[in-house]
C-alpha cells in the first residue's frame, strides 16, 4: 500500500478536532472515533496480507 490509508487521515482529522474543542463529549466522540479508525486500519492490513497470500 503506497501513501497513508484513508484510516490514518481521518484518525488525524478526528485528533485535531479533539484537541480543538473544549467540549468533553466532543472531545470523547472524537478521541473514540479514532481509536475505532486505528483499530479498523489494523483489520484491514491484516486482511490485505491474507490476501497476498
Amino acid at each position: 500500500m503506497s501513501g497513508p490509508s484513508r484510516f490514518v487521515e481521518q484518525t488525524k482529522d478526528h485528533l485535531y478536532k479533539a484537541l480543538e474543542t473544549d467540549d468533553p463529549d466532543e472531545k470523547d466522540f472524537h478521541l473514540r472515533n479514532a481509536l475505532q479508525l486505528c483499530a479498523w486500519d489494523g483489520v484491514a492490513d491484516r486482511t490485505e496480507q491474507n490476501d497476498a497470500d
